[in-house]
């Protein structure tokens, strides 16, 4: 952003402000009218009767004359406090406060509270996008909207969190810069075993590409490629619970003594879903972003930014927002942020996944101009490998566990990569029919592939026939459109019972927006047969902590709508899965999103059957999927078409659609049935099978010169000898800093005493700060006129004394991440309550989260959800510091509520303590603003010097009037019932996404050699 375009004024704020001065004037009119009237000795306009009140409120007069100067003088004695309201309106309106929290996260004592509110803030735009999924997912379960819908958002915005947590753990937040050994590779494992639990996943016996080379990891889905990567990342040890045994060393250092942050120069990790993890709002805060969190100076930082995106020709994404950009510039961005900082070992998990042609040319030309221009050891993991033909030096796959190399003996066994292998995630060998592969479409009334395997399992061939006459499911000529973007051009199907077909196309071409069509048709859609869907984001469809009470709240929803077919959806689950009544059980008891991902897409076909639909509709079944959860769902899906429910799935997982049997319509440019190439219903595959070495390369590859050309997308050359940006490298000097292990960082476990002492005092100050009227009256009255200011002026700092001493419990990656998005979250819902009549819904999450994570996280949240809400819709005044404080106070109450209380005993107490912390949340912030608010001259104002019951009784019946009766009742209303109605499931996710600390230094189990793995 120019200069220029910092000092343009937001109207935004400015015209908030105008409001609240206005409603303040017209308020402190009202209260003058009110209470004793606004008499004077000007002409009289309103000749209203005045009525004392009864004792205890004896001193009080209820209306009064109201007189043309009267009314004058009230509103002259608003205006200075609306002009402070306005001042600040105007502040608001000219600093851009989010740049200031990038600016404060350079630099400590509030580096971990201002990353958390930059992460926050880039976090908002995702939200909506959140609510509009999630609302469409509840819809398609024929719920109704709802409380029960912040579940699944939370859901979404935890798992974004642990993205979040691992993209700052792995770019260096909160570590010790650790050199690389000079001699040492880049990499080195030897001997080595990946695992969680007891088991192993992963055993390497050797792999250690050198510097300047490219080296691609393939295997099948769930072989373990992405788990030897987030253990060479230092995720599996440090922040998955898992553990590493045998040889595993980042130059020369051992990996699992040296978490991801203190190795963020040394290693750049580009994760799979990249946009996930994004922590900045736009491409060139992302980018820089580990810069800035050194401290590195803001000039260097942009220069270096702008020299990374030129060499990968994404400098026209630079001031785009990270939530605008596509999958694959998505994945070019994260490889800029990757390597900013000029890393000896970059780590790409499935880089080319969901990506079109063009775009995966783009990654693979990026990944090559790395490793071969500038020197960085590149390892990819990916299943796409042929797209690496004329790029990768080394070729390595997992197969039975074991990561070994892939020699020539083993590709001439192997052949040719089938047609569409840079579309499909592959099932083994074995796994697939023989009539499996390719995937073509089938001409009209051809038998469905489908049949042989029919017939071998004693079925009769074509069984349950199509019937022309009354398809289950038709549509012919759906257009759809979205705003001004057409997604679905011409779509024409039509499905009978039991049959199953497969909708196949590039990215962009309508798959989706056909289903969802489907599934949720207009009134103008001329759509035969009632279908229901199970989206991609299958997980979005679960809104309860169990999955019984899913599988209870599916069935009396069919009840309700008559669709009932007498099978509970428990059943159905168990049949898919072929549970026993034990296995049965357990699942029942356990949170939906705890059982696998087979499981889950399975449970969610059961919940959506329920209704009795005439065809199933499921987007992307397999992605994510290992080989055993593709069986899962395979068989689910055969079952449900053997029921004679018609099956439409849309994928780009070819081997899949062609172990179903499905009927293929392929669909592009949003038309269905699409029209097909003259030579062939798939694409021809790149070559045959990648080029490579026998094995592993022990010396670095040819030189530029000798080696293809890179590809004409791929950015211009990388240099290794970039200057350092900063004093504090020693890469390349031969000085090798220490090995910092986890428990040797000054992070201390417990914040120090200082900061105990500091966030006691701060707390207490600010207590004084809303209390100040009733403190005043023990003051000398020469300082009564003072102390108001003095509240005024001390409640911010007290806020600033309290964040500091409590930025120290910002230790980890996770509890930054977690506080990021929860105040995203908390500035969402109290933005979108302010004003509605005291609907506080804020309360509900501050009391959840603060149970859950403890009293200074829940203190955290709450003054920063205020702080965001206020820089979002331009609410900074003199009061937010009281409401930070307020708001503060109540999520750390919840935090030192008894921890051994569960279940239903800890709703109702968490109940309770909310509907007491409305009224007090009211009362406090009616204190400190009272004496303002009404004035001078009226039978409630303060009166200093009067006697401390006069005062007392004064503020109560102006609180009664103005808050409690109304607004803080409300406030606790809506407390109590969203505690009550959401507190079980919120508080399930939140625990189950409360991050464990993992010792470094833990010992692993001995792994399984694999020279003393007995023969099969």
């Amino acid at each position: 952003m120019t200069r220029a375009g910092r000092l343009r004024l937001r109207p935004g704020p400015l015209r908030a402000a105008a409001g609240l001065a206005a409603v303040f004037i017209v308020a402190r009119v009202v209260y003058r009218v009110l209470f004793d009237g606004a008499s004077g000795s000007g002409p009289l306009l309103l000749p209203l009767p005045a009525f004392r009140l009864p004792p205890p409120f004896g001193w009080v007069t209820l209306l009064g004359p109201v007189t043309l100067d009267g009314l004058a003088d009230a509103v002259l004695s608003a205006l200075p406090i609306a002009a402070v309201i306005l001042a600040f309106g105007v502040l608001n309106a000219a600093v851009d406060v989010s740049r200031g929290f990038a600016a404060l996260a350079r630099r400590r004592p509030l580096r971990g509270v201002a990353r958390a509110l930059a992460v926050a803030w880039s976090t908002l735009p995702s939200l909506g996008d959140a609510v509009r999924t999630v609302s469409t997912a509840q819809r398609l379960r024929g719920e109704r909207r709802g409380p029960r819908m912040l579940v699944p958002v939370l859901e979404r915005t935890l798992e974004r969190a642990a993205a979040v947590a691992n993209g700052l753990e792995l770019r260096g937040f909160g570590g010790v810069h650790v050199a690389a050994d000079p001699p040492a590779p880049p990499v080195t494992v030897r001997d080595a075993a990946i695992g969680f639990g007891a088991a192993p996943v992963a055993e390497v016996p050797q792999f250690a590409p050198p510097a300047g080379t490219l080296a691609v990891v393939t295997g099948a889905t769930g072989a373990g490629k992405s788990t030897l990567l987030r253990a060479l990342a230092g995720l599996t040890d440090h922040a998955d619970g898992g553990w590493t045994a045998g040889v595993v060393e980042i130059a020369g250092h051992d990996r699992r003594r040296m978490p991801p942050r203190d190795s963020s120069r040394l290693v750049g990790v580009v994760l799979q879903d990249p946009r996930e993890g994004f922590c900045g709002e736009r491409v060139r805060d992302e980018i820089g972003l580990a810069m800035q969190m050194r401290g590195v100076p803001h000039p260097l930082v942009a220069a270096r930014v702008d020299e990374i995106a030129t060499q990968l020709g994404i400098g026209h994404l630079l001031d785009r927002p990270v939530h605008a950009l596509s999958a694959g510039e998505a994945t070019l961005v994260a490889i800029a942020a990757a390597v900013v900082e000029d890393p000896l070992l970059l780590l790409a998990d499935e880089p080319l996944a969901d990506l079109d042609a063009d775009a995966r040319a783009r990654i693979v030309g990026a990944l090559d101009a790395l490793a071969h221009h500038g020197g960085v050891c590149v390892v990819v993991a990916e299943h796409r490998a042929a797209a690496f033909a004329e790029a990768a030096d080394e070729w390595w796959t997992i197969d039975g566990g074991v990561l070994m190399p892939r020699g020539a003996e083993e590709r001439r066994a192997t052949g040719p990569l089938p047609a569409g292998a840079l579309t499909a995630d592959p099932l083994p060998a074995d796994a697939l029919p023989a009539d499996a592969l390719p995937v073509r479409a089938r001409p009209a009334g051809a038998a469905p592939q489908g049949d042989t395997r029919r017939a071998a399992e004693g079925r009769p061939a074509g069984a349950p026939s199509p019937t022309p006459a009354a398809p289950a499911l038709a549509v012919d000529e759906l257009r759809v459109t979205h705003g001004d973007t057409v997604a679905v051009q011409s779509a024409s199907l039509s499905l009978a019972a039991g049959e199953v077909a497969a909708l196949i196309g590039p990215n962009g071409a309508g798959k989706s927006s056909l289903l969802l069509a489907l599934a949720l048709p207009r009134r103008d859609a001329a759509v035969i047969g009632r279908a229901v869907l199970v989206p991609d984001a299958s997980d979005d469809l679960f809104t309860r902590d169990t999955v019984a009470a899913e599988c209870a709240r599916a069935d009396r929803l069919a009840e309700r709508a008559g669709a009932g077919d007498g099978i509970r959806s428990a059943e159905r689950f168990a049949a898919f899965l072929g549970l026993d009544p034990a296995a049965l059980h357990e699942r029942l008891r356990r949170h939906p999103r705890d059982l696998s991902l087979g499981e889950r897409r399975c449970l969610a076909m059961a919940l959506q059957l329920a209704r009795m639909p005439h065809a199933l509709l499921i987007d992307e079944p397999t992605r994510g999927l290992d080989p055993a959860a593709r069986e899962q769902v395979r068989v689910a899906l055969q079952r449900t078409a053997d029921a004679g429910t018609a099956v439409l799935v849309a994928t780009h997982d070819a081997p899949f659609a062609a172990a179903l049997g499905a009927r293929v319509i392929p669909m592009d440019a949003g038309i269905a049935p699409a029209p097909l190439p003259a030579a062939s219903a798939t694409p021809p595959a790149p070559s045959a099978t990648p080029p490579g070495p026998s094995a592993p390369s022990a010396t670095p590859p040819a030189s530029s010169a000798t080696r293809p050309a890179a590809s004409t997308t791929s950015p211009g050359s990388f240099c290794r000898e970039n200057v350092h940006l900063s004093g504090d490298s020693t890469r390349g000097t031969g000085v090798s800093a220490p090995n910092f292990r986890q428990s040797d960082r000054p992070h201390p476990r417990h914040p120090a005493r200082w900061a105990t002492v500091a966030l006691v005092m701060a707390n207490l100050v600010a207590l004084a700060s809303f209390t100040w009227p009733f403190i005043a009256v023990a003051l000398p009255s020469q300082a009564n006129t003072a102390v108001p200011w003095v509240a005024l002026a001390a409640a911010p700092i007290a806020v600033i004394v309290a964040v500091t001493a409590l930025d120290g419990a910002v230790r980890s990656a996770h509890t930054l991440a977690y506080l990021g998005v929860l105040t995203a979250i908390g500035t969402a819902v109290r933005i979108a309550s302010t004003g509605v009549g005291g609907v506080e819904a804020v309360f509900v999450l501050l009391v959840l989260a603060g149970r859950a994570f403890g009293p200074r996280f829940g203190m955290l949240l709450g003054a920063l959800t205020v702080a965001l809400s206020s820089t979002v819709f331009g609410g900074f005044g003199p009061w937010t510091p009281f409401q930070m404080f307020a708001c503060a106070w109540v999520g750390a109450g919840a935090g030192l509520l008894p921890r051994r209380v569960r279940g239903w005993a800890e709703i109702v107490l968490l109940c309770g303590y909310g509907a007491a912390a409305s009224y007090v949340f009211g009362l406090l912030l009616n204190l400190w603003f009272w004496p303002f608010a009404v004035g001078a001259d009226t039978a409630i104002s303060y009166a200093p010097g009067a006697p401390l019951g006069q005062n007392l009784g004064s503020f109560l019946l102006y609180s009664l009037v103005t808050s409690t009766a109304g607004w803080d009742t409300l406030r606790a209303i809506t407390t109590v019932v969203g505690v009550a109605l959401i507190g079980r499931p919120v508080l399930a996710a939140l625990r189950r996404a409360k991050p464990v600390r993992v010792p470094s230094d833990r010992p692993a189990p001995t792994p399984l050699r694999v020279a003393d793995a007995p023969p099969d």
